[in-house]
């Protein structure tokens, strides 16, 4: 009988990955989302999965749509971090509190392990030293980054005194196909989105934040071996280990498409960080895993993929 695995916010970027790898692997796929939810990146699945739409806030959904599961991937996130700090309460009421109803109603329903995606990029704070690893005591400048780290400390007390398995992915900065080019977090698809329609790129600061970017598929390949691969470590780091400036990226960007790139500087904002590179060392090891597109390759499949996109839409 096939492992059946529910994707709460499986209609999104990650989510809709997620969903052809697990496909890909064999195993039984439901997908949660809110009602009402735009299907465009999961649409070419078809009957290969099973949709849900319901309120993550609602203890009456979730406990329907945990129904039968064994194993719960954990993406819903109502919040980003650059507004995350404007209402802390709303962070806690929409993204803590039911995720604590979750984990109760997994108990409940005997669900074998959850798999959580944390923030690599918010988790940690102002680095003392690079690239971070697991170890290192994280302090966040954002509510965002705050409320990751607590479902983490939540995940690890339900493991320690109901035994309920879990597995933490501390994710760096995600990109690649279906990547909303119009939401507030995705700098590349954003870039890229808006390199090719000829608008202003705006960057806080002088461009020489350092970020960490990992290309989709390499994300979600590692996310679903988690799932039948039982490990004394609980929480990884999942990114390219590799750090680059956003000038940098700007660069790749002009080269790959041959388009020239207006870009307009504005003030620093207190909740970036000047630099974030995450140790991949650990899950590298446990398992035999490492990045397989590069930032150029990855840049340029995204490039392709929205080009398409536009092309279509025109």
């Amino acid at each position: 009988m096939k492992i059946k695995c529910l994707i709460l916010g499986g209609g999104g970027f990650i989510g809709s990955h997620l969903c052809d790898e697990l496909i890909e692997k064999g195993y039984s796929v439901t997908v949660f989302d809110k009602l009402n939810f735009t299907p465009k990146n999961i649409s070419h699945l078809g009957s290969k999965i099973k949709i849900i739409e319901g309120d993550f806030l609602n203890e009456k959904d979730l406990k329907n749509a945990l129904n039968g599961i064994d194993i719960v991937f954990h993406l819903v996130s109502s919040t980003v971090p650059a507004s995350s700090n404007d209402n802390p309460v709303y962070d806690i009421e929409t993204n803590l509190i039911p995720t604590l109803h979750l984990l109760n109603e997994c108990l409940k329903q005997k669900i074998k392990k959850v798999i959580f995606l944390s923030s690599g990029g918010t988790v940690y704070g102002i680095p003392k030293s690079l690239p971070l690893k697991e170890t290192d005591i994280g302090k966040p400048i954002c509510s965002y980054g705050i409320m990751k780290k607590t479902i983490e400390d939540y995940l690890f007390m339900y493991h320690r005194l109901y035994g309920l398995d879990y597995s933490v992915f501390r994710l760096s900065n995600p990109y690649g196909e279906r990547q909303n080019p119009f939401f507030v977090q995705g700098v590349i698809s954003v870039f890229l989105y808006k390199l090719i329609t000829g608008q202003p790129i705006e960057i806080w600061g002088d461009g020489n934040i350092i970020r960490d970017f990992i290309y989709i598929k390499d994300v979600v390949n590692v996310i679903v071996d988690s799932i039948d691969r039982p490990k004394k470590d609980k929480v990884f780091n999942l990114g390219s280990g590799t750090g680059h400036r956003l000038t940098e990226i700007a660069e790749i960007m002009q080269e790959v498409s041959g388009l020239k790139m207006n870009i307009v500087f504005n003030e620093q904002r207190t909740i970036d960080v000047p630099v974030n590179v995450l140790d991949n060392t650990l899950i590298k090891k446990s398992f035999h895993w490492k990045p397989v597109v590069g930032i150029y390759e990855g840049i340029t499949r995204t490039y392709l993929f929205l080009k398409s996109e536009l092309k279509d839409i025109k």
